[in-house]
């Protein structure tokens, strides 16, 4: 079982992607400059994406199908990257 020490670092860190997921939808034009889209790809493989069709930026550990008529954009081709990274790539698109 997770320490609560634990639970509150992981739930501090999706609290951060969420308010980053807001800000994300609230600035599209950010999207398109900062995040690179995927377009063709059946797979998507491990990585941190912005899935705009549900405002979500999730953390995929294994490649997955891609769902029919969402847009997704990589952020990171590390699962576990920090979320200062993300932070960093989604605001500044370096």
């Amino acid at each position: 079982m997770a320490t609560i020490e634990e639970r509150r670092s992981r739930e501090a860190m999706n609290h951060e992607l969420m308010k980053l997921a807001v800000w994300l939808s609230e600035h599209p034009k950010a999207v398109r400059k900062n995040l690179k889209p995927i377009r063709t790809a059946v797979m998507l493989e491990p990585g941190v994406y912005w899935n705009s069709g549900v405002r979500m930026i999730e953390r995929l550990y294994s490649p997955q199908h891609v769902a029919l008529g969402h847009r997704m954009y990589r952020i990171s081709h590390d699962p576990a990257a920090p979320v200062e990274e993300i932070r960093r790539k989604v605001l500044e698109g370096k």
